[in-house]
């Protein structure tokens, strides 16, 4: 087997075995150092440290263990597993050794153990299973074990000390997975799979006929009903199909939960299957059937290009381990990939079937092979894969040859373009040839080379891609750096030119000469043939040359540019200087024109006119026409008229030469200006616009407003959907600029109509929003007592000062803004709006009333030299307590409904406008005030006429009782019956007793004074 790097898997598995050593605490003892040493060259151990008393904690399920007979120690062990490839870890329990090959590292890692020794020779590399599931069960359950032993004795030894090895102390072997997959997978020793349906391949582990499952160990024992065969051991020789040197080698089952069987190096030895230990019984019973060892060697193919099946055929065998002759073989299919072609299968009943036409994916077949006395099951599968991929070499694709020039010195050559069948993994640029001295940059890994500061001449760059595979293409470019052509100058003087005398000065200009780079040096000298001519030369190394004091003739004059190379050029140019030209020049405008509206330009051209020179002069003007038309220039030999309406113009050319203004001539010229067809006029207002309070007239112009003739009528009309606020000024409404003023914040819509002569007219309407100040719930307004037309800007001032110094804070100084200056109507006081400010900020409006109220009108009114009458802000913004509205012209508090005004705060408080009071609770406030009155004026009443009533005597009443007469003197007093009214009318205040008159009295006898007479009671 070819070993291979250290992987990821193999860093994962050192890295868990470690953390499990120091997690158990297990510090073991290294390898002797000479056999570190012997080993080092052919298999350099994972980890050389012995680590006692561990297992795997995959247990039996971890991997293939094999028994090394020979080795007895755990050096001989390790030496034993590192000459087997694919053995991993080397287990020594007493003087048992077993090497393992790892299914993974998940079910290899190092756990607390009894008695035995691990080695990790080398790491695991799940690259070594690719197989499939399948085939992986299959090769664990086929490939058992099998043990080398003289006596019984022995065998049960080595059977219990594997056991050991192979289980980990905290792993419960009783109550396992009894689930399995008809097939796939082998349940334990006398167990079989049973599906749980007529078309499932899943199902449970059950006793074989004639054994039952041991509830403690869960394990399947034979009935005690049925004569136990006979345990001694009986010795065959079995030959595995696995061969390595010469030395048969076996794998255990990992499938089963008992070991059964081993086999020792060299030797190979079959033992019975292993009862229940119970002792046997005489009565005879039928003869449990062996079970046969069937492996089957699976097979993964791969399709061919372009092909949807497998065309050859491919064989799969069974080999049954130790079987004689006359085994009878059936074969089943048990999974296919779904495809419409399910291939064919021949030799269903042989040892050796034959498949063909195979669909790509995973075919598993189930195997029962039947022998004399023996039974045994195997399943193995035909993988067929996609077709291999051939790794291509990557292609190198790089931009084209490319050809730049200087001072251009920057390319850029993109690679990024190179292709792979399986992506670029890495981009390499190489300079080929380069001239001498130069370098590529120091990024050169990459798709896309940026190259700079390249210098003339060839440069050849080749760009080197490779594969994940390492399969590397390459390309080249050409990148040619052209030095920079300097092209020679090109002098330009001008062209020639003519003066007259008495002129005697020019300038010559030869800025207009060019060159690629720039021109260094200029030089301006004189023709040949003028070399004796008399002329002032100055500033001969300049652009321009001033000449002076020319004389009549012509001179020539030669200018010589040169470039920052050396490379000139030359030109010349010639002043002509002639005598004055005496006679006037004759004007000529050519002929009348005739333009039809709406065209309302026209071009004037005096260029016929004769006896002109270089220094001739003209003039334009206008003599008539309907309006005042608008010249493009007045001074030159053609000009261009606009603004032309109806009518007839007359235009006039003057000419002269020289600086004699009244030796000229004048031609002039009529344009006439008709209509065919009349036009309405095209209004225009303006566009909307918006203006923002204060503001103190708004102005919208409507005077683009126009028309193929003349517009002759404008009327500006208010729109119906318009504030009514402001007022037009001027009489601006019947003009084409509108002016209005005291506006208000709201929209205003203004409807412009426009006529022409001919009665024609055009309307358009035009949107001003004048919005609020931003500030303006904080603009002040002040009353001061004064004229308006009496007060001063040096009063203002002073006022505004010292309103400025009772607004200063110790934080902040307060400068005020005056916005406007009115007087109030009828009385003609003052009145200010301002706001104040604090640096950058505006001072909120109710804190500056409420600072001037507190400091001016209450405590420092006579510092001011007018008297402050009124201070607010100009929008109200009294909340009225809450409970009202306040009223913006009289700034009175409108209260709701059972709401009213709080007389105490308005008159002796801050003397805001209010809605404090319910009147609900007015109402009973005013009846408890009445009644708590009442009754003190009563209790206070009382409480006098008892105070002054106690000083006085009181008066004593006349006792109710007359004389009797002599006769009756004897004659007793009978006590009233209790109960009598008489005796609530005799109470009274005196203890004076009330006697009763018996005498009979006389008509004539009047009653006295004080006497009552009472009616006589019957008792």
């Amino acid at each position: 087997m070819k070993r291979k790097y250290v992987s990821a898997n193999s860093l994962i598995f050192i890295s868990l075995v470690c953390l499990l050593i120091l997690a158990s605490g297990c510090l073991g003892t290294s390898l002797d150092a000479s056999l570190l040493k012997e080993l080092g060259h052919h298999c350099p151990l994972t980890d050389p440290e012995i680590h006692e008393d561990t297992v795997l904690s995959g247990a039996k399920d971890a991997g293939n263990y094999v028994v090394i007979a020979d080795a007895t120690n755990m050096a001989a062990c390790v030496h034993a597993c590192c000459y087997n490839s694919s053995c991993h870890v080397a287990l020594l329990h007493k003087q048992h050794c077993v090497n393992l090959e790892c299914k993974s590292a998940e079910v290899c890692q190092l756990t607390a153990g009894n008695g035995t020794s691990v080695v990790v020779v080398r790491s695991v590399d799940l690259g070594n299973h690719s197989e499939g599931d399948a085939q992986w069960k299959e090769q664990n359950r086929d490939k058992s074990l099998i043990v080398s032993s003289e006596t019984g004795s022995g065998n049960k030894n080595l059977n219990d000390d594997l056991r050991v090895l192979t289980n980990p102390s905290n792993i419960t072997q009783v109550g396992g997975d009894r689930r399995c997959e008809y097939g796939l997978r082998h349940c334990g020793k006398n167990e079989e799979c049973v599906p749980l349906g007529n078309r499932r391949r899943d199902g449970v582990c059950s006793c074989l006929h004639g054994f039952h499952r041991r509830e403690v160990m869960g394990e399947c024992v034979m009935d005690e009903s049925t004569t136990s065969a006979s345990t001694e051991e009986s010795e065959s020789t079995t030959y595995s199909p696995d061969v390595d040197d010469g030395k048969t080698i076996s794998h255990m089952n990992s499938s089963s939960p008992d070991i059964s069987s081993f086999t020792v190096a060299s030797t190979t030895v079959a033992l019975p299957l292993e009862f229940a230990s119970t002792p046997a019984s005489n009565v005879s019973s039928p003869k449990p059937v062996g079970k046969l060892v069937v492996s089957i060697n699976n097979k993964t193919v791969y399709l061919h290009p372009d092909t949807t099946f497998y065309e050859d055929r491919v064989t799969l065998s069974a080999y049954a381990i130790g079987a004689k002759s006359n085994c009878k073989y059936e074969w089943t299919l048990l999974q296919q990939p779904q495809s419409d072609d399910h291939g064919s299968v021949s030799g269903t009943n042989s040892q050796t079937i034959t498949l063909s036409h195979l669909s790509e994916g995973v075919y598993i077949f189930k195997v029962v092979v039947d022998a004399p006395g023996v039974h045994g099951e195997a399943a193995g599968n035909v993988t067929v894969h996609s077709p291999k991929r051939i790794n291509q070499p990557p292609k190198a694709i790089i931009s084209p040859s490319q050809e730049i020039k200087l001072p251009t010195s920057g390319v850029i050559i993109d690679g990024s373009g190179s292709t792979d069948d399986d992506g670029i993994e890495s981009y390499h640029w190489e300079m080929v040839t380069a001239p001498l001295g130069y370098k590529l940059p120091d990024q050169t890994e990459i798709s896309t080379l940026q190259l700079t500061d390249l210098i003339p001449g060839n440069y050849t760059i080749m760009l080197r891609v490779r594969d994940k595979e390492g399969l590397e293409g390459n390309a080249t470019t050409v990148v040619n750096v052209i030095k920079e052509t300097d092209y020679p100058p090109t002098a330009n003087a001008g062209g020639d030119q003519i003066i007259y005398l008495p002129q005697t000065e020019i300038i010559l200009y030869g800025n207009l000469s060019t060159d690629d780079h720039g021109i260094d040096e200029w030089e301006w000298t004189k023709g040949p043939k003028d070399s004796g001519k008399a002329v002032d030369m100055q500033d001969t190394r300049t652009p321009f040359l001033r000449l002076s004091n020319l004389e009549e003739g012509h001179y020539q004059f030669i200018l010589r540019v040169t470039d920052s190379i050396g490379q000139s050029s030359n030109t010349s140019v010639y002043i002509y200087v002639q005598k004055p030209n005496l006679t006037a020049p004759k004007a000529n405008a050519r002929g009348d024109v005739q333009i039809v509206l709406p065209n309302t330009t026209v071009m004037l051209d005096g260029s016929h006119s004769t006896d002109t020179a270089v220094n001739t002069h003209w003039l334009w003007k206008q003599f008539s026409g309907p309006n005042t038309a608008h010249f493009s220039k007045m001074d030159e030999v053609k000009v261009n008229i606009s603004g032309l309406t109806k009518g007839k113009y007359v235009f006039g050319l003057t000419v002269w030469n020289g600086d004699d203004p009244t030796k000229n001539t004048t031609d002039n010229i009529t344009v006439t200006v008709i209509q065919d067809r009349n036009v309405p006029p095209k209004a225009n207002a303006g566009g909307d616009f918006s203006v923002t309070l204060p503001v103190s007239v708004v102005v919208v112009d409507g005077s683009k407003s126009t028309d193929d003739v003349a517009v002759t009528k404008w009327l500006w009309e208010r729109d119906g959907t318009s504030l009514a606020a402001g007022k037009v000024i001027n009489g601006s409404d019947n003009s084409p600029v509108l002016m209005f003023t005291d506006v208000v914040a709201g929209g205003y819509v203004w409807k412009l109509t426009v006529w022409d002569d001919q009665g024609a007219s055009s309307s358009d309407t035009v949107s001003i929003i004048v919005k609020e100040e931003r500030h303006h719930m904080d603009e002040v307004e002040v009353v001061v007592g004064g004229d308006i037309g009496a007060l001063t800007y040096s009063q203002l001032s002073t006022l505004l000062q010292k309103l400025e110094l009772f607004l200063h804070t110790t934080e902040s100084i307060v400068t005020i803004h005056l916005i406007s200056l009115t007087g109030l109507p009828h009385s003609g006081r003052v009145r200010l709006t301002f706001l104040a400010n604090a640096g950058k900020e505006v001072v909120k409006g109710p804190q500056v009333v409420s600072m001037l109220r507190h400091q001016v009108m209450s405590e420092s009114s006579e510092l001011l030299d007018l008297p402050l009458l009124s201070v607010d802000t100009v929008v109200c913004q009294n909340n009225c307590s809450g409970h009202g509205e306040c009223i913006q012209a009289t700034r009175e508090c409108r209260c709701h409904t059972w709401w009213m005004e709080s007389f105490i705060r308005r008159h002796m408080a801050d003397g805001v406008q209010n809605c404090d009071w319910s009147v609900v609770y007015v109402f009973v406030m005013i009846c408890l005030v009445v009644l708590i009155s009442g009754l003190l004026g009563w209790g206070i009443s009382s409480l006098l006429v008892r105070v002054l009533g106690g000083n006085s005597r009181p008066r004593r009443k006349p006792p109710r009782y007359s004389l009797l007469d002599g006769q009756e003197e004897g004659i007793k007093l009978k006590s009233r019956l209790p109960g009598n009214l008489l005796d609530s009318a005799s109470e009274s205040d005196s203890d004076v007793e009330i006697l009763f008159d018996s005498r009979k009295k006389h008509k004539a006898d009047k009653l006295r004074n004080g006497y009552h007479k009472l009616p006589r009671i019957r008792t």
